[in-house]
C-alpha cells in the first residue's frame, strides 16, 4: 500500500497523468457484421434507421440488426504534463496539512486536481 502511495505521489509530483480507453462497436445486420460505426439510430414503424460515421444510411428490420459495445480497457495513451504548483495536503475537515498523513483518508490538491485519498 506505501508503495502504491509513493507510486502516486511521484506521478502527481511529476505532472498530471491521463489514460484513455476506447469503446469498441460491433453492429450485425442479417447475421452479417457491418465494418461502419453507428452513429445514430432512428425508428421507422418496425425499422431501425442507422446511420453511419460516414454519412450512409440503412433501413432494416428491428429484428435483424444487434449493436454490442465492449470496453477495451487496456491504457492506450499516457500523457503526463509537468506542473510547478505545490502539493496540498488537507483532512477531512478542510484543515490543510503540513505533510501527507501516514495513515487515514485526506485530500490532495495539486494546481485543479483533487485527489481523495485512504491508507491503512
Amino acid at each position: 500500500m506505501k508503495t502504491n502511495l509513493l507510486s502516486l505521489l511521484l506521478l502527481l509530483s511529476a505532472g498530471t497523468l491521463t489514460a484513455q480507453a476506447d469503446n469498441e462497436q460491433v453492429v450485425t445486420v442479417n447475421g452479417q457484421k457491418s465494418a461502419k460505426t453507428v452513429s445514430k439510430l432512428t425508428f421507422s414503424g418496425d425499422n431501425v434507421v442507422l446511420h453511419f460515421a460516414d454519412g450512409s444510411t440503412q433501413t432494416v428490420d428491428m429484428e435483424s440488426v444487434t449493436i454490442a459495445f465492449t470496453v477495451v480497457d487496456a491504457i492506450k495513451t499516457l500523457q503526463t504534463t509537468d506542473s510547478e504548483e505545490p502539493i496540498l495536503y488537507f483532512d477531512q475537515q478542510g484543515r490543510q496539512l503540513k505533510q501527507a498523513p501516514v495513515k487515514g483518508a485526506y485530500i490532495m490538491k495539486r494546481g485543479n486536481k483533487i485527489v481523495k485519498l485512504i491508507t491503512k
